[in-house]
């Protein structure tokens, strides 16, 4: 075993990204693991052969990272979307001219309850922003076909007809990158989507993205995938890759712990029992708060790029 001496992390005054990470990959623990996932990420989306999937859970939105996913996207970082009901829902909320506000998670929630206010973590949503949602949806899905859709089929329906730029789900259609969403009736865009239908025809069959996403799998050479947090989004795209080899290229970042024996805090290590993960594979876990590494790496991938 070939071992390397440590160095200390050194920082000075209006440090680039790309010297800030090289200096963390020096260091030890998380800053290391970090500077590590950029570069594996990097790597990743250069192999032109290698299908790149992104994996969503958590309050992504709530938690400030809408543009970094709409850039990443716009910058064909990613080549097909998994992601939760929730995720989409509070996109769709900005873009329909709700907001996310600051709070704290210090609030007496009684209060804000009786103020029409919404606590995630440290984020508010007032209750109109769900209201102007609603009536956005409503509207919308009334353009969509009333054949029986997979979620993929119905999110692509939808962007085409918003006009956010700076909307997830418009870039997705603008780029013909697939967004599948497996778990939707679990979010606020699957109870809209079920009132609709109560009245008006709309069949979304969750079976079908398997077929569809199966497809995608059975297209690519290779598989990859970015996992920010866990939950269905990281299970689906795990599932899919045993039709295939397996990924060769997995990056997670979470908090969860593996103890409980849940998905969400499963290292890729764990996948390899499963062939979910090449034997072979390029991988690392991350330790750490989703809202806080994906700015740093995907500033430190784009510098990377730009230098191509």
């Amino acid at each position: 075993m070939n071992i390397k001496k440590m160095k200390q992390v050194d920082i000075k005054p209006n440090m680039t990204v790309i010297e800030l990470l090289s200096s963390m990959k020096d260091g030890g623990f998380t800053c290391r693991k970090v500077a590590k996932a950029t570069e594996l990420m990097t790597e990743m989306i250069r192999d032109n052969e290698c299908t790149t999937f992104l994996g969503l859970a958590g309050a992504l939105i709530p938690g400030g990272m809408r543009n970094i996913i709409r850039t990443m996207i716009e910058k064909d970082m990613v080549k097909c979307i998994v992601t939760t009901g929730a995720n989409l829902s509070h996109d769709l909320l900005e873009t329909s001219g709700g907001s996310h506000y600051h709070g704290s998670e210090m609030l007496d929630d009684v209060k804000l309850k009786n103020m029409e206010l919404s606590r995630i973590f440290s984020t508010l949503i007032p209750y109109d922003s769900f209201i102007k949602f609603e009536k956005t949806i409503q509207k919308v899905l009334q353009s969509v076909p009333t054949n029986r859709m997979s979620t993929r089929q119905l999110l692509y329906e939808i962007g085409r007809h918003i006009d956010d730029p700076k909307s997830i789900v418009r870039t997705a259609f603008l780029k013909n990158i697939p967004i599948f969403s497996p778990s939707i009736a679990d979010s606020m865009l699957g109870v809209q989507s079920w009132l609709f239908s109560q009245t008006t025809p709309l069949f979304i069959d969750v079976l079908k993205d398997h077929s569809e996403f199966t497809e995608i799998i059975y297209e690519s050479k290779r598989m990859g995938a970015l996992f920010l947090g866990g939950g269905v989004p990281k299970h689906f795209i795990m599932n899919g890759s045993q039709l295939h080899d397996g990924l060769s290229y997995a990056i997670q970042i979470t908090m969860d712990r593996p103890e409980h024996g849940g998905v969400s805090g499963a290292s890729v290590k764990e996948a390899l029992s499963w062939g979910k993960v090449t034997s072979d594979a390029k991988w690392i876990d991350v330790m750490g708060d989703v809202t806080l590494v994906l700015p740093l790496m995907i500033s430190g991938v784009l510098s990377h790029l730009e230098k191509q």
